[in-house]
């Protein structure tokens, strides 16, 4: 009978003991600690994200900036363009005032609005015609030299007859020795000067201008430069090349006169 007494206390006891320890222990909260963990690791994601996202972020940067840069640099370019075309145009408005100042038989100045389409034929048409004043056998000049003449013209158009063209030709003379000869076309870039003697001595750069002999082409009307001279062993002409001041590919605008 002790015995069962002293188990029950000792049972008690122990019972007592337990509940005082567990009522001690700070209570176990496991969705809390996992909660936390969770924070933990949500942080790291964003440091992982922020990480690889920044070098990008300003890669993004730096193309919209380059983009803002080449839209302005584009703008810019357009503006300067616009900006030398008007001063182009500004001089050759003051090139062809002084022609219309310095030459008497000015008539107009027409502007080239289509070439011929024949491979041997140096024409240009120009946008003006018979009610601007212009009619055939006129020539046609730019401040650098002669263009060529006028071979046909309607109410409203005109066709130009280049120096270059193989049906062209002018009576012309060697600026320097006064020397007269004819200028006239080969169909190509360059001009032939004819019937110079054998004997005249004649050095590349020299200057031809009209002569005024044919009632045609008004006397002293720069033509073009000696480019190259040959003197064959038969014949008693030499040959001779003459390149014209008037570039035939960069006419934009010419000044119509009247013949001589």
């Amino acid at each position: 009978m002790n015995r069962k007494r002293l188990l029950l206390f000792l049972f008690i006891l122990i019972s007592l003991s337990l509940m005082t320890y567990q009522s001690n222990r700070p209570p176990l909260l496991p969705l809390k600690s996992l909660n936390s963990a969770l924070n933990v690791f949500y942080d790291i994601k964003i440091s992982v994200q922020e990480f690889i996202n920044a070098p990008l972020r300003r890669m993004l940067l730096r193309e919209e900036e380059n983009r803002r840069l080449r839209t302005e640099l584009s703008k810019l370019l357009k503006e300067q363009q616009a900006w030398q075309e008007a001063f182009r145009e500004n001089q050759r408005l003051r090139a062809f005032l002084a022609v219309k100042e310095k030459e008497q038989r000015y008539v107009t100045a027409a502007r080239v609005i289509a070439r011929g389409t024949d491979q041997w034929s140096n024409t240009l048409i120009l946008d003006k015609g018979l009610t601007d004043g212009i009619k055939k056998d006129m020539v046609a000049i730019t401040d650098k030299g002669l263009v060529g003449k006028i071979s046909d013209v309607s109410p409203s158009y005109a066709y130009l007859l280049l120096l270059t063209d193989i049906n062209f030709s002018a009576a012309a003379r060697l600026q320097e020795s006064r020397t007269e000869g004819v200028l006239s076309g080969t169909g190509f870039r360059t001009c032939q000067l004819k019937y110079i003697p054998y004997e005249e001595e004649l050095k590349q750069g020299a200057v031809i201008v009209t002569s005024g002999l044919d009632t045609l082409f008004p006397e002293g009307i720069p033509l073009g430069y000696i480019s190259k001279v040959s003197k064959r062993e038969s014949g008693i002409f030499q040959y001779i090349e003459v390149i014209p001041f008037v570039d035939n590919t960069k006419i934009e605008v010419v000044a119509i006169i009247r013949r001589a």
